[in-house]
Order: structure tokens, then C-alpha cells, then sequence
């Protein structure tokens, strides 16, 4: 048979063997044994949408930890690849010869003359013939070859014969395949980059992923006869023995089969909300069955997870996990089995709200009698509660209930077992979590309230600017006007309260108005046409971030010491006179609460107050000071981002006062030629902008913190 013959039906076995050996390892699956997470699944990462699955996915690294109340499936998907794809790097010896010039023609020829005249003649390379190596070679190449082709032809026809050739120092030496290992050689570690010498050799193989010991056993029955396959189970080392051909043979198969199997791996962690762990996990397996007749068996692992009341799912197909995510819900249901056989406990970790407030709104929501006895902290009493302590006769002492709420509450159902069963629900304020003592059934409803309930609560930024503007000329009736005319079509509308509307408003506020305008551009235009005339004063101007339905408070002022009552003992005339002083906030006191509905409309509820001390003259014969003070209440709703202006608070100040040379402008009679009298009026009018901008979400957030940022332009850099 000539080599051309003989060489390609070499090749065609050695790709056929591999290729069932990969349709095997496709069809064959993990083997059973105990189920272990892989490691490289330890590491979630960033979500992704899995719009048919319908639940939360991950990929390699690390994501926040899921909200507790959600308890949604993970889901790591694997590369679903246990071969390496496509063929390993080509290397020289095995790849197919082109036409050459040289042609070997030989007929029941002597294996030794075949030797003489490959590498003697042809090569004329140097060599050594072991005596005990004797054989008959026919061959005959149908096309020429080339000379990089001889040495592989050679060793094929020396390994049909029972002999191998070896390099050593330069010289190759022809011996009988027995001893062409024992003294010859000196294993080599395996270099993918390099390319595989003819001659007979030994390399040395580390494993990366695979086990030595099933890596020998798929090399075993595709390693030609009297091939070297040794394993090092402690350092995972294969040491292989063969002519380059061979070993390249080899080499390609342990590339095929060694790659990262725990990567391929899909794992699934499911956390069940009703049923039992042990029940679902039977109903599972028998689902995707495990017996030998099942064209599934081995494509799953359902490991029960009890401590994390959930079901670890491993398959080698992702969408066999998207499969087993849409039928765990399905198992796990309200009515299933075992799962209202009673009363079971449930922790549920408040997110947004306070787990106090949530308690009470679940006994209002699921109790039938109202009855709730409430446990809070001694030292803190929350606003509009009031402390409650418990005593006995036979001890003084009273005792301060523990920092959680406990409410029991009787739950009608519609019938069954359950039709009247009482719920216990605990509130933990250190923790900030609900632990809830009710069937699966009353609990499922419970929950439904609780992720309705438990939302994040939106946040408001309010702008708030105070300036006092001196009210002259054309304005000595106040600005109202300015934003009547100036704004144009952003002018939205406006709100007048008259004198006559409230006896404590009187003379005090004559005219309160607010102004409700699209954009503060609009503001700004008015007042800094005021403060080219030097008209305007700004007394504050500070913002604060509310939550909505909070109450922001703004205070700009002092307090000032007020005489409340005086003490002086009656009997003894030169006791000195005890003052009980009180202090008293004076200045620009503004009180917002905001509310928002979904829509972006944002109510303000406003209050403010604006007092200062009157003249020392006006003051009380006490000798406490005279406090003036301006103060309104109102409710305002305007559109997220519109600017609210208050204005109408005036204050009227008449001031009178001499001049004149000192003494000379005291002299009786002629004193008012050397002085003079002076009287002037001052008016001026206080308004505030309030600007509310509702923060929906991060995004709103970083937008208001850039807005503020770019406001401290002096200290940019340092943020």
C-alpha cells in the first residue's frame, strides 16, 4: 500500500474517533454523585433582562444584593461549552503534504535499505540501526512528496515494523519500540506555540480544568498500540509517549476536552415563598426525572437548600434553567401541598419604611377587633403615641416594654380550615423587620400589602429664597404689580388675601399675595431690575432636601430673652428681684411640608413668620422687649420645578430724630438755630421664591447635586 494511501486513512480514523467522542460527551452529560455549586457561579454580576424567562439574571461579576422582599430567583448563566469549539492550533507533522518532488517506490523492500535511503541518501541526516531492527516495507506514493515529508512517512513505517526512531544529540537512532523509552529519552513539557520534532518522543502535559485520570481514560482507547500514557495524579500531569505524529494526535484531543466544564455550568438559586423545600424538590424531580430510561437523566441537579429555604438548580443547558424558572412558581403556590397545613413564621425585611408604622397598618388592615398592644423604646416615643409601661402590685417598679411592636390580629378568611386563625406580627426596630406568625394563605395576602406599602418615599428639594426689597417710587405699593405685568405668558396666576379677611392680619398684612410662575428666569428678571436701584436686600437663601410628607423647617434670626414673671419676698423690702427669663426665636422662619401625587403636582403646605423687636421705647414697662411679628399659613400647589412667590408682608417703620452742634443746639429759646429736626419713612416688603423639585430617582438626584455644585463655583474643586 503506498503512503499516500496509508496517510490519509490514518488521519480519517483519528478524526472519526474524536468526533464520537464529542458526540458522546454532548449526549452523555455530568455524571451523578453528590452535587456541589461550581465555584466560578459563586460570583454573580450585572443584571440583564431575560424578557422569556422573566426574571432577573446575572452574569460574571458582582451585583448588589437583592432586595429581600422581591426574593427573586438567580439565575448565573454558564457558556453552556464543555469542548473547546472548532479544531485545536495546526502544528507541523500532521498536516497534509502538498505535491512535492520526491517519490518512494518500494517492493517487499528491506526496512533497513528503506532506512538507508530516507535518511542516508534523501535527508542525509545521520544515523545509528539497531541490529535487532529487521522488517519488510512496501510503499508506493501515487504523487510526489516533499522532503518535510519523509520523516513522518519513515516513522510510520518503522512503527508498522515494531521499531521507533529517537533523536539524541543530533543523531537519530532506530530501535525496536521496547527500548526507544528505557535510557533514551527526557521528557519535554508541552508547548503549544512550538511545533512537534519527528522521532519518538515523551512530553509532559498539565492539565488545567480536567481530571488526569478521565483525561487517560479518553485518550486510552484512541492512542495507537504501545503508546506511552502515564498519569501524576498529584500534580495533574499526563506524560505521554509517541512519535510526533501521535503526540500531535494526542495533544489535540486533551485541547478538546480541557477546558473550564464549571464555566459551561448554569446554576439557579429559587427561594420559595410557600411551600416546603422538600416537597418541591420531589414534585422537581420527578418533573425532569432521574431514572435510566429518561433522555434527560444526568442534565440536572436539584440540591434542596433548607437553611436558605430555596432550591439550587445545576444543568450544563441554559435554557433548561429558563425552564425550571417558569415551573418552580408553578409549584410553588399557595394551595400546594402541605403548605397550609398551619402557621408558619416569616421574616420580612422593611426597606423603605419603618417596621413600627407598618405593623400598625397591618393590624388596621387585617384585624378584626382593632385590638393592638404595642411595645416601644422607654426613651423615644413616636409623635402622636404616647408611653406605656406595666406594673404589678408586688413590684414597684415598672418596667419598660422591649423596642418592638407586637400586634395579634384575628384573620376571616373565606372558609376552610383558616376561615378565622390569628396572625401575630412582631416589629423589630433594630433590625427595622417584620416577623409575621400566619398560614401561607394569610401571609401571601399579607405580603401583597406589604410590597404596596413598603415603597420608597419620594424626596423634594426645595429652593428658598428671602429678600427684603425697599419699596420706593414706582413701587411703594408693592411688587405685585411687577410680576402682574413683566412675566408675559409665563405668569400663571396669582392669590390675594385682604385686610379685611382676619382682625389679626388688619394692618399687619395688608395684602398678602403669592405669584405662581412657570420658570425662575422670570424671578430673577424682576429682582435684578430691583438691584440695579440698590432696592433689594437678601436675608437668606438656603435649600433643604425633604422627604415627602416630612416637614422642612428654615429659621434666619436670634432669640431674644423675654422677662416671663418676677419674684420679690414681701417681707423683706431689700430682696432683690428674682427674673424668670424665657427666650423667644425672632427673624425668618419658614415651614414647608411638601406632597407630592403622581401626577408631579406638589402641595406645599407653607408657614411663615416673620418677627422682629420693636423699639427699646415701645418695649414693656417690664422691660421685656415689644416683638413685632407677621405671620401667615397657607397651602399652595404648583407643578414640579414652577417657581411660588409670597409676597404682600410690609412693614412700615416711621423714624424721627435731631441733629445740631453739640451744646449750643441745647440752648433754650435758640437752640433750633444750631440743629434740626429730621423725620423719614422707610417701607419695605419681604418676599420669599420658593422653588420645589421633586427627586423621583437617582438620576434626579446627581441632576440636583450638579445643580448645586455649579452654584459653589468657589469651591468646584473641591468636590
Amino acid at each position: 500500500m503506498s503512503i499516500n494511501t496509508v496517510l490519509p486513512l490514518l488521519l480519517l480514523v483519528f478524526v472519526t474517533g474524536c468526533a464520537n467522542l464529542n458526540s458522546r460527551s454532548d449526549t452523555e452529560g455530568p455524571s451523578h454523585g453528590k452535587s456541589q455549586v461550581p465555584p466560578g457561579h459563586l460570583i454573580p454580576g450585572r443584571p440583564k433582562e431575560d424578557k422569556d424567562a422573566g426574571v432577573e439574571t446575572f452574569g460574571r461579576e458582582r451585583p448588589s444584593q437583592a432586595s429581600s422582599k422581591a426574593e427573586k430567583p438567580e439565575l448565573y448563566y454558564g457558556t453552556g461549552r464543555f469542548v473547546k469549539q472548532g479544531r485545536a492550533s495546526d502544528r507541523k507533522g500532521i498536516a497534509e503534504s502538498a505535491a512535492g518532488d520526491i517519490t518512494l517506490n518500494f517492493e517487499q523492500a528491506d526496512l533497513r535499505e528503506v532506512v538507508q535511503t530516507v535518511l542516508g541518501e534523501l535527508l542525509d541526516e545521520s544515523y545509528i540501526l539497531d541490529p535487532a531492527v529487521k522488517g519488510k516495507v512496501t510503499i508506493q506514493t501515487g504523487k510526489s512528496l516533499r522532503r518535510t515529508d519523509l520523516l513522518p512517512t519513515l516513522e510510520t513505517l518503522l512503527r508498522m515494523n515494531g521499531a521507533a526512531m529517537v533523536l539524541v544529540d543530533g543523531i537519530y537512532r532506530i530501535l525496536p519500540l521496547s527500548k526507544a523509552i528505557q535510557g533514551q529519552q527526557v521528557p519535554r513539557l508541552a508547548d503549544d506555540s512550538a511545533p512537534i520534532p519527528a522521532g519518538y518522543a515523551l512530553q509532559v502535559v498539565p492539565l488545567k480544568y480536567i481530571g488526569v485520570r478521565e483525561m487517560a481514560q479518553i485518550l486510552q482507547p484512541l492512542a495507537p498500540v504501545n503508546s506511552v500514557i502515564r498519569v501524576d495524579a498529584t500534580r495533574n500531569l499526563l506524560v505521554l509517549g509517541g512519535t510526533g505524529g501521535e503526540l500531535a494526535g494526542l495533544l489535540e484531543t486533551i485541547q478538546l476536552f480541557d477546558v473550564d466544564w464549571m464555566e459551561g455550568l448554569s446554576v439557579g438559586f429559587f427561594p420559595l415563598k410557600y411551600a416546603k423545600v422538600s416537597s418541591v424538590t420531589k414534585e422537581l424531580q420527578a418533573i425532569v426525572g432521574s431514572i435510566d430510561t429518561n433522555p434527560l437523566e444526568g442534565m440536572f441537579r436539584v440540591v434542596p437548600v433548607d437553611e436558605a429555604g430555596g432550591i439550587l438548580v445545576v444543568t450544563p443547558q441554559k435554557r433548561y434553567l429558563d425552564r425550571v424558572a417558569e415551573w418552580i412558581p408553578r409549584l410553588d403556590r399557595v394551595d400546594s401541598q402541605e403548605s397550609g397545613s398551619g402557621q408558619k413564621l416569616y421574616v420580612y425585611r422593611v426597606q423603605n419604611g419603618e417596621a413600627v408604622e407598618l405593623a400598625d397598618m397591618l393590624q388596621q388592615l387585617f384585624s378584626a377587633s382593632g385590638a393592638t398592644q404595642k411595645k416601644s423604646k422607654s426613651a423615644e416615643v413616636a409623635p402622636g403615641k404616647t408611653k406605656k409601661t406595666l406594673s404589678s402590685s408586688t413590684d414597684s417598679e415598672s418596667k419598660s416594654l422591649s423596642s418592638t411592636s407586637v400586634a395579634r390580629m384575628t384573620f376571616f378568611g373565606a372558609g376552610g380550615s383558616e376561615a378565622k386563625s390569628e396572625i401575630r406580627v412582631v416589629a423589630d426596630d433594630k433590625h427595622n423587620s417584620l416577623v409575621i406568625t400566619a398560614t401561607p394563605s394569610q401571609y401571601a395576602n399579607m405580603l401583597d400589602a406589604l410590597e404596596k406599602l413598603d415603597v420608597r418615599q419620594l424626596q423634594v428639594m426645595v429652593e428658598a429664597t428671602i429678600i427684603e426689597v425697599a419699596l420706593q417710587d414706582e413701587f411703594k405699593y408693592g411688587l405685585q404689580w411687577a410680576f402682574n405685568s413683566d412675566v408675559g405668558s409665563n405668569y400663571l396666576g396669582e392669590g390675594v388675601l385682604s385686610s379685611g379677611t382676619s382682625t389679626l392680619l388688619g394692618n399687619t398684612l395688608p395684602g398678602f399675595n403669592f405669584s405662581v410662575l412657570r420658570s425662575a428666569s422670570d424671578v430673577r428678571a424682576v429682582f435684578n431690575a430691583l438691584a440695579e436701584d440698590s432696592l433689594i436686600r437678601v436675608l437668606s437663601s438656603p435649600s433643604v432636601m425633604v422627604l415627602d410628607n416630612e416637614t422642612a423647617s428654615i429659621q434666619v434670626g436670634d432669640e431674644v430673652p423675654i422677662i416671663d414673671q418676677q419674684r420679690q419676698s414681701t417681707t423683706d423690702s431689700d430682696s432683690p428681684i428674682i427674673n424668670s427669663i424665657s427666650y423667644r426665636e425672632t427673624g425668618v422662619m419658614l415651614e414647608v411640608t411638601p406632597r407630592v401625587n403622581p401626577g408631579g403636582l406638589v402641595t406645599l403646605d407653607v408657614t411663615q413668620e416673620v418677627s422682629d423687636v420693636s423699639d427699646v421705647e415701645a418695649s414693656s414697662t417690664s422691660g421685656s422687649p415689644t416683638i413685632s411679628t407677621r405671620k401667615i399659613n397657607s397651602t399652595v400647589a404648583v407643578k414640579n420645578g414652577e417657581v411660588l412667590v409670597l409676597g404682600g408682608l410690609i412693614t412700615d417703620r416711621d423714624n424721627e430724630g435731631t441733629s445740631g452742634l453739640p451744646f449750643l443746639s441745647k440752648l433754650p429759646l435758640i437752640g433750633w438755630l444750631f440743629g434740626q429736626e429730621s423725620s423719614f419713612s422707610k417701607r419695605t416688603e419681604l418676599v420669599v421664591v420658593l422653588v420645589p423639585t421633586v427627586v423621583f430617582d437617582s438620576t434626579d438626584n446627581r441632576r440636583v447635586v450638579e445643580s448645586f455644585r455649579a452654584k459653589l463655583q468657589g469651591l468646584k474643586g473641591s468636590f
